[in-house]
């Protein structure tokens, strides 16, 4: 059973996890709930704001659809820039809050025990993280929308779309959010300040290397113009960004699936 996946052994193992997390998801629905009735209620951005701020970004030639995306959402957050509110952050590290039992001494052992493969388990960890939570909780907030939306509250409902949610607030979000799960299954103790550490070392580390390659480049310059213009570097745009924000976090789910096993120990 250790080494092996059977579909219908993970949607035991993942019905018995919604069972032992269904007081935490209660208590994240009713963070949203607060949030989003907060939201609403101190409201402000009109729609002459609005357009201002759009009009802003045109003139600077910063209207990228996703940019236009954020201005919009800023009427009810659910940009990555307020990050849904106070239940958008709790999205980020929600590994940790679901499972920073493994490897615990005591509370692990009935998990290790439990009949199913680390495979199961490990898939069972990632959809609960990455797609059933934060899918619960839009559609909770959908709910709560609606509702404050017949009771005359403010809502603005370009920025409560399906899309939107998922380009502006999902995607984001679980790209900042593999961090947590990288850390939940990688660190045994310490988990939270370990991953903080351990990221506050990697930013600094990569901003140095840009700098010092900068500084290197700037004294070069006719040749770096002539490399970029010669490989076509100056042709990428945002997607070039986008797929190492990916690149990073399949490498974070890699590196927790890799570590996965030992928590079975």
């Amino acid at each position: 059973m250790k080494n092996t996946f059977q579909i219908s052994r993970f949607g035991k193992f993942f019905t018995m996890e919604l069972r032992q997390f269904r007081k935490m998801f209660l208590i994240l629905m009713g963070i949203t709930l607060i949030d989003l009735i907060m939201s609403m209620a101190t409201y402000t951005a009109s729609t002459v704001q609005i357009q201002d701020a759009l009009d802003v970004l045109d003139d600077a030639g910063m209207n990228h659809p996703m940019m236009v995306d954020l201005v919009q959402s800023a009427k009810l957050g659910v940009s990555p820039v307020r990050i849904g509110g106070a239940f958008g952050f709790l999205l980020l590290i929600v590994p940790f809050i679901l499972y920073n039992f493994v490897y615990h001494t005591r509370r692990s052992l009935t998990y290790t025990l439990l009949p199913a493969s680390w495979q199961e388990k490990f898939a069972s960890a990632w959809v609960m993280c990455v797609i059933f939570v934060p899918f619960l909780l839009f559609a909770f907030a959908t709910v709560v929308v609606f509702v404050g939306d017949l009771m005359g509250m403010s809502v603005s409902y370009h920025a409560w779309t399906p899309k939107t949610f998922f380009t502006t607030f999902y995607l984001p979000t679980i790209m900042i959010q593999s961090i947590a799960f990288w850390g939940a299954f990688w660190f045994k103790r310490q988990k939270i300040g370990k991953t903080i550490l351990t990221l506050a070392i990697f930013l600094i580390g990569t901003v140095t290397i840009f700098v010092q390659i900068g500084r290197h480049l700037k004294a070069e310059n006719e040749l770096l113009t002539h490399a970029i213009n010669h490989l076509g570097l100056n042709n990428l745009d945002s997607g070039f960004f986008l797929f190492i924000a990916y690149g990073l976090m399949v490498m974070l789910w890699t590196l927790a699936l890799i570590k996965f096993p030992r928590t079975q120990i």
